[in-house]
């Protein structure tokens, strides 16, 4: 019922004689935002005419045909929002996988390092100490041979 009321208010008034009705439609056939005025439209025509900006007769809008074109519109956009959230969330697992991988890839580099690092101290420390025990048996028999010296 308060439909057809609003129907009722949005209606344009019937043109008044066959003259604008007439002078209407070729208006509206013409309107151009790029055509030339006519003359009639620079003011030379009848001062009862109406003016290019006025519009003729404006059909009844459905209200409720646009209503439903706009929910349906949004459950579309629903949708496919919906759509895009499911393939973010598979995007979301393979990058969590593809990271998980690539931690764990650096975290095996990691401990390998470690371990050659490892490697190589312990054959610095095994050549130091072999250094240290040649050294103190050179000094030893630098020693011996002092003390054998200094007995005769």
């Amino acid at each position: 019922m308060e439909a057809e009321s609003k129907d009722e208010n949005f209606q344009a008034r019937p043109c008044r004689s066959a003259h604008s009705k007439n002078l209407d439609s070729t208006l509206i056939a013409s309107a151009s935002p790029y055509s030339q005025p006519s003359s009639q439209t620079q003011g030379h025509g009848d001062a009862g005419e109406r003016s290019p900006s006025t519009p003729g007769h404006l059909a009844p809008f459905d209200w409720n045909e646009f209503e439903a074109r706009y929910e349906e519109a949004l459950v579309d956009a629903d949708r496919q929002e919906q759509e895009l959230l499911k393939e973010f969330e598979k995007l979301v697992k393979f990058f969590n996988v593809w990271a998980y991988a690539a931690s764990v890839h650096d975290t095996e580099r990691g401990v390998k390092r470690l371990q050659t690092r490892e490697r190589y101290l312990k054959i610095a420390e095994h050549r130091l100490s072999q250094k240290k025990k040649h050294l103190s048996e050179v000094v030893r028999a630098f020693q011996s041979a002092l003390a054998l010296l200094s007995q005769t």
